[in-house]
Protein backbone atom coordinates (compact mmCIF):
# COMPACT_ATOMS: atom_id res chain seq x y z
CA UNK A 1 0.00 0.00 0.00
CA UNK A 2 3.42 2.59 0.80
CA UNK A 3 4.21 1.63 -2.21
CA UNK A 4 0.97 2.38 -4.35
CA UNK A 5 0.96 5.59 -2.43
CA UNK A 6 4.38 6.69 -3.60
CA UNK A 7 3.81 5.80 -7.02
CA UNK A 8 1.06 8.91 -7.10
CA UNK A 9 3.36 11.43 -5.97
CA UNK A 10 5.41 13.28 -8.06
CA UNK A 11 8.56 13.97 -6.77
CA UNK A 12 11.80 11.94 -7.30
CA UNK A 13 13.76 9.71 -4.44
CA UNK A 14 10.49 8.59 -2.08
CA UNK A 15 11.29 4.81 -1.64
CA UNK A 16 9.64 2.09 0.67
CA UNK A 17 11.67 -0.94 0.66
CA UNK A 18 12.71 -4.06 2.84
CA UNK A 19 10.75 -5.11 6.10
CA UNK A 20 8.41 -8.16 6.79
CA UNK A 21 8.26 -9.94 3.30
CA UNK A 22 7.60 -13.10 4.95
CA UNK A 23 9.23 -16.55 3.92
CA UNK A 24 12.10 -16.97 1.59
CA UNK A 25 10.77 -18.37 -1.62
CA UNK A 26 14.15 -19.25 -3.15
CA UNK A 27 16.94 -22.03 -1.33
CA UNK A 28 20.17 -19.78 -0.64
CA UNK A 29 21.64 -21.17 -3.55
CA UNK A 30 18.90 -20.98 -6.77
CA UNK A 31 18.67 -22.35 -10.11
CA UNK A 32 19.58 -19.49 -12.60
CA UNK A 33 20.37 -18.73 -16.21
CA UNK A 34 24.32 -18.90 -16.63
CA UNK A 35 25.80 -16.96 -19.50
CA UNK A 36 28.93 -17.03 -21.10
CA UNK A 37 29.87 -13.71 -21.65
CA UNK A 38 29.18 -13.72 -25.93
CA UNK A 39 26.88 -12.61 -28.35
CA UNK A 40 25.99 -15.98 -30.07
CA UNK A 41 24.52 -15.71 -33.84
CA UNK A 42 22.67 -18.39 -36.14
CA UNK A 43 25.15 -19.60 -38.66
CA UNK A 44 23.94 -21.57 -42.21
CA UNK A 45 25.46 -24.31 -40.78
CA UNK A 46 22.72 -24.13 -38.48
CA UNK A 47 25.50 -24.25 -35.19
CA UNK A 48 25.78 -20.54 -33.57
CA UNK A 49 28.83 -18.50 -34.10
CA UNK A 50 30.60 -16.55 -31.20
CA UNK A 51 29.94 -13.02 -33.38
CA UNK A 52 31.86 -11.24 -30.04
CA UNK A 53 33.00 -12.73 -27.17
CA UNK A 54 34.24 -10.07 -24.03
CA UNK A 55 36.26 -10.32 -21.44
CA UNK A 56 39.24 -8.11 -20.07
CA UNK A 57 39.85 -4.44 -21.98
CA UNK A 58 42.70 -2.37 -22.88
CA UNK A 59 41.34 -0.12 -19.74
CA UNK A 60 39.56 -2.93 -17.47
CA UNK A 61 42.56 -6.06 -17.62
CA UNK A 62 41.12 -7.96 -14.28
CA UNK A 63 37.65 -8.74 -15.72
CA UNK A 64 36.87 -12.61 -15.42
CA UNK A 65 35.11 -13.95 -18.62
CA UNK A 66 34.00 -17.67 -18.84
CA UNK A 67 35.54 -18.06 -22.17
CA UNK A 68 38.24 -15.45 -21.95
CA UNK A 69 41.28 -17.80 -20.59
CA UNK A 70 44.94 -18.71 -21.62
CA UNK A 71 43.83 -22.89 -21.55
CA UNK A 72 40.77 -21.74 -24.15
CA UNK A 73 41.53 -21.86 -27.89
CA UNK A 74 38.20 -19.75 -28.70
CA UNK A 75 38.11 -16.87 -31.04
CA UNK A 76 35.46 -14.46 -32.74
CA UNK A 77 33.73 -16.09 -35.82
CA UNK A 78 34.39 -20.23 -33.87
CA UNK A 79 30.94 -22.38 -33.73
CA UNK A 80 29.68 -23.39 -30.50
CA UNK A 81 29.01 -26.64 -30.98
CA UNK A 82 27.36 -28.56 -27.81
CA UNK A 83 27.13 -27.49 -23.78
CA UNK A 84 27.40 -31.04 -21.80
CA UNK A 85 27.38 -33.05 -24.90
CA UNK A 86 24.19 -32.06 -25.90
CA UNK A 87 24.07 -30.64 -30.13
CA UNK A 88 23.08 -27.36 -30.43
CA UNK A 89 21.48 -25.95 -33.89
CA UNK A 90 18.86 -22.93 -34.87
CA UNK A 91 16.38 -22.95 -33.34
CA UNK A 92 17.18 -24.59 -30.34
CA UNK A 93 17.93 -21.95 -27.30
CA UNK A 94 21.73 -22.76 -25.83
CA UNK A 95 20.67 -21.01 -22.57
CA UNK A 96 18.33 -23.64 -21.95
CA UNK A 97 21.71 -26.08 -21.09
CA UNK A 98 22.69 -22.98 -18.85
CA UNK A 99 20.19 -23.40 -16.06
CA UNK A 100 23.11 -23.61 -13.07
CA UNK A 101 23.82 -23.20 -9.36
CA UNK A 102 26.36 -20.89 -8.07
CA UNK A 103 29.69 -22.48 -8.80
CA UNK A 104 28.53 -25.19 -11.02
CA UNK A 105 30.65 -25.80 -14.75
CA UNK A 106 29.05 -26.79 -18.09
CA UNK A 107 31.25 -28.22 -20.45
CA UNK A 108 31.35 -26.20 -23.55
CA UNK A 109 32.15 -28.17 -26.92
CA UNK A 110 33.83 -25.33 -29.89
CA UNK A 111 35.22 -25.61 -33.65
CA UNK A 112 36.43 -23.08 -35.98
CA UNK A 113 34.36 -24.64 -38.24
CA UNK A 114 30.89 -25.74 -38.11
CA UNK A 115 31.51 -29.17 -37.21
CA UNK A 116 31.92 -31.85 -34.18
CA UNK A 117 34.61 -33.62 -35.98
CA UNK A 118 38.01 -32.56 -34.11
CA UNK A 119 35.68 -29.96 -32.00
CA UNK A 120 37.56 -29.16 -28.43
CA UNK A 121 35.30 -29.34 -24.65
CA UNK A 122 36.55 -27.26 -21.80
CA UNK A 123 34.79 -26.59 -18.37
CA UNK A 124 33.62 -23.37 -18.06
CA UNK A 125 31.52 -21.72 -14.68
CA UNK A 126 28.96 -19.69 -16.70
CA UNK A 127 28.76 -15.82 -15.08
CA UNK A 128 25.76 -14.68 -13.02
CA UNK A 129 25.33 -11.37 -14.85
CA UNK A 130 26.96 -9.99 -18.30
CA UNK A 131 26.47 -6.50 -17.14
CA UNK A 132 29.84 -6.07 -16.33
CA UNK A 133 31.65 -7.40 -19.47
CA UNK A 134 29.53 -5.71 -21.99
CA UNK A 135 29.02 -2.17 -20.45
CA UNK A 136 33.42 -2.06 -20.16
CA UNK A 137 33.57 -3.41 -24.15
CA UNK A 138 31.24 -0.35 -25.13
CA UNK A 139 33.78 2.18 -22.79
CA UNK A 140 36.65 0.35 -24.69
CA UNK A 141 34.85 0.76 -27.88
CA UNK A 142 33.49 4.38 -27.06
CA UNK A 143 37.32 5.37 -26.50
CA UNK A 144 38.58 4.15 -29.35
CA UNK A 145 36.15 5.54 -31.66
CA UNK A 146 36.77 9.02 -29.87
CA UNK A 147 40.32 8.31 -30.03
CA UNK A 148 39.94 7.40 -34.28
CA UNK A 149 37.15 9.95 -35.04
CA UNK A 150 39.81 12.87 -33.42
CA UNK A 151 43.23 11.90 -34.43
CA UNK A 152 44.04 11.23 -30.65
CA UNK A 153 43.24 14.86 -29.89
CA UNK A 154 39.65 14.11 -27.87
CA UNK A 155 39.74 11.59 -24.38
CA UNK A 156 36.62 10.18 -23.39
CA UNK A 157 35.09 8.83 -20.00
CA UNK A 158 31.90 7.44 -18.72
CA UNK A 159 30.75 8.39 -14.71
CA UNK A 160 28.34 5.62 -13.95
CA UNK A 161 27.14 7.27 -10.14
CA UNK A 162 28.47 10.00 -8.04
CA UNK A 163 29.82 7.92 -5.28
CA UNK A 164 32.94 7.76 -3.80
CA UNK A 165 34.17 4.81 -6.06
CA UNK A 166 33.29 6.74 -9.13
CA UNK A 167 35.43 9.47 -8.08
CA UNK A 168 38.03 6.76 -8.37
CA UNK A 169 36.21 6.01 -12.01
CA UNK A 170 36.80 9.70 -12.76
CA UNK A 171 40.70 10.47 -11.73
CA UNK A 172 41.49 7.09 -13.46
CA UNK A 173 40.42 8.62 -16.75
CA UNK A 174 41.40 12.14 -16.32
CA UNK A 175 44.98 10.97 -15.60
CA UNK A 176 44.80 9.50 -18.83
CA UNK A 177 43.05 12.09 -21.11
CA UNK A 178 43.75 15.07 -19.31
CA UNK A 179 46.54 16.14 -21.41
CA UNK A 180 44.14 15.67 -24.64
CA UNK A 181 42.55 18.79 -26.62
CA UNK A 182 39.41 17.74 -25.55
CA UNK A 183 37.53 15.72 -23.43
CA UNK A 184 33.65 14.15 -23.40
CA UNK A 185 32.70 13.35 -19.88
CA UNK A 186 30.03 10.92 -20.32
CA UNK A 187 27.28 10.96 -17.62
CA UNK A 188 24.31 8.71 -19.40
CA UNK A 189 22.34 6.83 -17.14
CA UNK A 190 24.30 8.05 -14.35
CA UNK A 191 22.73 6.64 -11.24
CA UNK A 192 23.58 9.63 -8.79
CA UNK A 193 25.45 9.81 -5.74
CA UNK A 194 26.92 12.95 -3.56
CA UNK A 195 30.15 13.58 -5.03
CA UNK A 196 29.48 15.47 -8.06
CA UNK A 197 31.29 18.52 -6.77
CA UNK A 198 34.18 16.59 -6.36
CA UNK A 199 34.62 16.56 -10.03
CA UNK A 200 33.71 19.99 -10.87
CA UNK A 201 36.27 21.29 -8.30
CA UNK A 202 39.13 19.23 -10.17
CA UNK A 203 37.49 20.69 -14.11
CA UNK A 204 37.50 24.53 -12.43
CA UNK A 205 41.27 24.02 -12.42
CA UNK A 206 42.89 26.50 -14.65
CA UNK A 207 46.63 26.62 -15.97
CA UNK A 208 48.88 29.64 -14.24
CA UNK A 209 52.30 28.46 -15.54
CA UNK A 210 54.85 25.71 -16.31
CA UNK A 211 56.93 23.92 -14.02
CA UNK A 212 59.94 22.09 -15.29
CA UNK A 213 63.77 21.31 -14.40
CA UNK A 214 66.65 21.71 -16.81
CA UNK A 215 66.97 19.92 -19.46
CA UNK A 216 63.10 17.98 -18.95
CA UNK A 217 60.36 17.98 -20.12
CA UNK A 218 57.59 20.51 -18.37
CA UNK A 219 54.73 19.97 -17.43
CA UNK A 220 51.78 22.02 -15.97
CA UNK A 221 51.05 23.59 -13.06
CA UNK A 222 48.84 23.23 -10.63
CA UNK A 223 48.75 19.51 -11.13
CA UNK A 224 46.33 17.50 -12.45
CA UNK A 225 44.97 20.67 -14.81
CA UNK A 226 42.82 20.16 -17.94
CA UNK A 227 43.83 23.32 -20.57
CA UNK A 228 41.58 21.70 -23.37
CA UNK A 229 37.98 21.98 -24.40
CA UNK A 230 35.55 19.87 -22.50
CA UNK A 231 32.28 18.73 -23.48
CA UNK A 232 29.44 16.63 -21.47
CA UNK A 233 27.16 14.27 -22.76
CA UNK A 234 23.28 13.58 -20.78
CA UNK A 235 20.29 11.71 -21.65
CA UNK A 236 17.24 11.03 -19.67
CA UNK A 237 18.92 8.14 -18.00
CA UNK A 238 21.32 10.92 -16.33
CA UNK A 239 19.23 11.03 -12.36
CA UNK A 240 19.80 12.44 -9.22
CA UNK A 241 23.43 14.02 -8.71
CA UNK A 242 24.50 13.26 -11.78
CA UNK A 243 21.61 16.10 -13.33
CA UNK A 244 23.04 18.07 -10.43
CA UNK A 245 26.43 17.71 -12.09
CA UNK A 246 24.81 18.65 -15.27
CA UNK A 247 23.74 22.26 -13.39
CA UNK A 248 26.92 22.30 -11.99
CA UNK A 249 29.55 22.61 -15.19
CA UNK A 250 26.55 24.70 -17.42
CA UNK A 251 26.45 27.37 -14.39
CA UNK A 252 30.61 27.31 -13.95
CA UNK A 253 30.56 27.40 -18.22
CA UNK A 254 33.17 24.69 -18.48
CA UNK A 255 32.01 23.59 -21.51
CA UNK A 256 29.27 22.33 -24.33
CA UNK A 257 26.35 19.88 -22.65
CA UNK A 258 24.80 17.64 -25.67
CA UNK A 259 22.37 15.09 -25.62
CA UNK A 260 18.89 15.55 -24.18
CA UNK A 261 16.86 16.66 -20.51
CA UNK A 262 17.49 14.36 -17.83
CA UNK A 263 15.83 12.20 -15.78
CA UNK A 264 14.52 14.93 -13.58
CA UNK A 265 14.65 13.94 -10.18
CA UNK A 266 16.53 16.40 -7.60
CA UNK A 267 14.91 16.37 -4.65
CA UNK A 268 16.82 14.43 -2.48
CA UNK A 269 17.01 12.28 0.52
CA UNK A 270 18.26 12.65 4.13
CA UNK A 271 17.52 10.57 7.42
CA UNK A 272 15.57 7.58 5.84
CA UNK A 273 13.11 6.36 8.81
CA UNK A 274 13.44 2.82 9.87
CA UNK A 275 9.71 0.99 10.08
CA UNK A 276 9.04 -2.03 12.68
CA UNK A 277 9.62 -4.14 10.92
CA UNK A 278 13.14 -3.44 10.02
CA UNK A 279 12.03 -1.86 6.30
CA UNK A 280 13.18 2.07 5.09
CA UNK A 281 10.94 4.80 4.38
CA UNK A 282 12.95 7.72 2.62
CA UNK A 283 11.10 11.10 2.17
CA UNK A 284 12.13 13.34 -0.53
CA UNK A 285 13.42 16.22 1.86
CA UNK A 286 16.17 18.21 0.14
CA UNK A 287 15.72 20.58 -3.15
CA UNK A 288 17.87 23.12 -5.09
CA UNK A 289 17.33 26.66 -6.48
CA UNK A 290 19.77 28.84 -8.47
CA UNK A 291 20.86 31.98 -9.60
CA UNK A 292 17.69 32.26 -11.62
CA UNK A 293 15.48 31.84 -7.79
CA UNK A 294 13.83 29.00 -9.38
CA UNK A 295 13.87 25.57 -8.43
CA UNK A 296 16.23 23.48 -10.15
CA UNK A 297 15.53 20.05 -12.47
CA UNK A 298 12.58 18.01 -10.55
CA UNK A 299 10.15 16.91 -12.65
CA UNK A 300 12.13 18.77 -16.13
CA UNK A 301 15.45 17.40 -15.80
CA UNK A 302 18.99 19.19 -16.76
CA UNK A 303 18.60 20.68 -20.21
CA UNK A 304 21.72 20.32 -22.63
CA UNK A 305 22.62 23.17 -24.57
CA UNK A 306 22.81 21.11 -27.94
CA UNK A 307 19.54 18.91 -28.08
CA UNK A 308 20.27 15.64 -29.92
CA UNK A 309 18.36 12.20 -29.35
CA UNK A 310 19.80 8.97 -29.87
CA UNK A 311 16.84 7.80 -32.18
CA UNK A 312 15.83 4.09 -32.69
CA UNK A 313 16.85 3.92 -36.07
CA UNK A 314 20.01 5.41 -35.88
CA UNK A 315 21.37 3.39 -32.43
CA UNK A 316 19.91 0.04 -34.53
CA UNK A 317 22.49 1.11 -37.26
CA UNK A 318 25.28 1.31 -34.95
CA UNK A 319 25.25 5.28 -34.72
CA UNK A 320 25.67 7.09 -31.58
CA UNK A 321 24.68 10.54 -32.73
CA UNK A 322 24.94 12.18 -29.08
CA UNK A 323 28.93 10.97 -29.12
CA UNK A 324 28.99 11.91 -32.87
CA UNK A 325 27.82 15.30 -31.93
CA UNK A 326 30.25 16.08 -29.07
CA UNK A 327 33.34 14.61 -30.64
CA UNK A 328 32.20 17.18 -33.98
CA UNK A 329 31.45 20.16 -31.23
CA UNK A 330 34.75 19.58 -29.70
CA UNK A 331 36.71 19.21 -33.45
CA UNK A 332 35.56 22.50 -34.12
CA UNK A 333 36.38 24.61 -30.48
CA UNK A 334 39.98 22.99 -31.04
CA UNK A 335 40.36 23.99 -34.36
CA UNK A 336 38.62 27.43 -33.54
CA UNK A 337 40.20 28.59 -30.13
CA UNK A 338 43.44 26.33 -29.40
CA UNK A 339 45.58 26.34 -25.93
CA UNK A 340 48.36 28.40 -26.31
CA UNK A 341 50.72 29.73 -23.57
CA UNK A 342 54.10 31.38 -24.14
CA UNK A 343 57.35 29.48 -25.01
CA UNK A 344 59.77 28.57 -22.26
CA UNK A 345 62.13 31.72 -21.85
CA UNK A 346 65.92 31.35 -21.60
CA UNK A 347 67.50 29.76 -18.49
CA UNK A 348 69.30 33.40 -16.79
CA UNK A 349 73.10 33.53 -17.74
CA UNK A 350 75.52 32.96 -14.82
Amino acid sequence: MLSQMVGELCVSHTYVWGGDEGPKKNPDNPVRTGWLGADLQASSSGYYSFQTIYGPTEYERDLKSPLVRPDIDLKEGDYLIAIDGKEIKAPDNPYKYLQIARGQKVKVTVNSKPTAISAKTYDVEPVASENELRYNRWIADNIQKVLQASNGDIGYMHITAMSSSNVAQFDKFWRAFRYKKGLIIDVRGNGGGWTEYFIIDKLERKMTSYNCLRNMVPFRYPGSVFSGHLAVVTNEANGSDGEAFVEDFKARKLGTVIGVPSWGGLVGILNGQTTIDNGTVHQSNNAFWGENGKWLVENHGADPDILVENDPASVMAGHDKQLETAIEVLLKQIKDSPFTFPQQPPYPKK
